[in-house]
Formats: structure tokens, sequence, C-alpha cells
């Protein structure tokens, strides 16, 4: 059965075959908070502005193209502004990112549990990464997408 959460059709993803009840993306709360995949990129990019290793990770993510879905699908990373009449969200929380992907809460291929390991070194230095690991088995796309992410953090973006 198709999981329209981690998009799992034949358990190769989470290693069971399962619907989205079962899903560990499946959001279980009573009352979730419901964050749209395109207003998260737009905020996240906006408030990247001023910090190009921020801004470098948040590039990587959406550049990637899972990443900011996956993360609007789980509040609980995300940095939340609860003072008006609507939740708001204003950032990722990499502390949070980087214990989930510590703890192997987050299902996920290894190439994009890398991906986001990359995101979180790039946007917080509490959460390095072994960059030679992390880029191993990269394909040319991601790899690609990393190179531009680590140029850009350092202020040099590559020529396309």
């Amino acid at each position: 059965m198709f999981c329209e959460h981690c998009g799992d059709v034949d358990g190769d993803e989470t290693g069971v075959d399962h619907d989205e009840r079962d899903c560990p993306w499946y959001d279980t709360d009573d009352n979730p908070v419901i964050v749209d995949a395109a207003e998260l990129a737009d905020t996240l990019t906006a408030t990247a502005d001023g910090s190009p290793a921020l801004r470098a990770a948040i590039n990587l993510l959406a550049g990637h193209g899972l990443w900011i879905k996956r993360l609007a699908e789980r509040p609980g990373l995300l940095l939340i502004d609860y003072s008006g009449p609507l939740p708001q969200p204003y950032g990722i929380d990499w502390h949070k990112v980087s214990q989930a992907l510590e703890s192997n809460e987050l299902t996920a291929s290894g190439g994009e549990l890398r991906i986001l390991a990359l995101a979180a070194s790039l946007a917080d230095t509490a959460a390095p990464v072994r960059l030679g690991d992390a880029v191993s088995g990269l394909d040319a796309a991601n790899l690609d997408l990393v190179l531009q992410a680590v140029a850009a953090a350092n202020g040099r973006p590559l020529p396309r």
C-alpha cells in the first residue's frame, strides 16, 4: 500500500509494508499544527537571509525536494510561534533535527538522511557531521547540491 507521508510503497523505506497509520511520519496528535510546505519553504528562505550558512542549508533542503515537505509534516522539528491566533512556523529546530537523526527516528533512505545531516551541520555548528561519511554514496545530483551548499555557506557560490 502507498503511504502518502513517506512515499513508501513496498516496505523499502521503513522495513515493513504499512499504511499511513503505521508511518512514523503520520501525526497522531489530537490538535496538530498544520504547516503548508510551500509556505514553510518561503518562510525558511526569508528568515535565512543574512546568514550564508543558514541560507545554504535551507537551499540544500529545498533543492533536494523532499525535506521541506517532510519537515512540514513534523512540526515538532520546527520552531513555531504560538503567540498569534494560528501557530506560525518560523524556522527549523536544528538541535531537534540532529537528535532525531542520532536516534534514527526519521524514516528516509540513507542518501536522504545524509542530506538532512549535512544541512543541519551547515546551519548549526553543534551538529557536526563527518564529511567523508556524509558524501559517500550520494548520487551526482545530490552531491552537486551539497557542493553548491558548501560553497555558498563559505560565501563562494559555484558557477552553474
